[in-house]
């Protein structure tokens, strides 16, 4: 430490990714994934399939989310963490008459003050068949 800061290497960034393909989503339900890439370093662990555990700090978010549906319905996918849902983060897509994909992506940085659960909730009243969920989380280096 310094005038001009550290005068060590900055530490190596800590990130996970998540994914799901060929899925099938239930209304009302926590959207499964499986780990891309894991993090190592342990602050950003997918505790089962539809939980991820996230230590303190800020972190960097992003996930996009696509369905087929058989005609007009709506998807709605809403994030929650910090002990609530956050549909401020959420995806919304209204599809047509005929046979369409709904798709969306949203990008967030978000405060962790203590340890919580990040989760996903698909609503829709039509089941989403070959469903596709990207999620890659990357926590925020601060200075002290």
């Amino acid at each position: 430490m310094g005038p001009t800061g550290p005068t060590e290497p900055y530490p190596d960034d800590i990130f996970a990714s998540f994914i799901n393909f060929a899925a099938h989503f239930v209304n009302a339900s926590l959207m499964p994934m499986g780990i891309g890439v894991e993090d190592v370093t342990n602050h950003i662990v997918l505790t089962d399939p539809t939980h991820i555990t996230l230590e303190p700090g800020f972190y960097s978010i992003f996930y996009e989310v696509s369905v087929l549906y058989p005609g007009t319905t709506f998807m709605q996918i809403t994030p929650f963490y910090n002990g609530s849902a956050h549909i401020e983060y959420g995806i919304y897509f209204m599809t047509g008459p005929d046979r369409s994909s709904a798709f969306g992506s949203v990008s967030f940085i978000i405060e962790v003050p203590q340890p919580t659960v990040f989760t996903l909730t698909y609503n829709s009243p039509v089941d989403g068949t070959e469903g596709t969920l990207t999620m890659v989380i990357r926590k925020l280096r601060r200075e002290t």
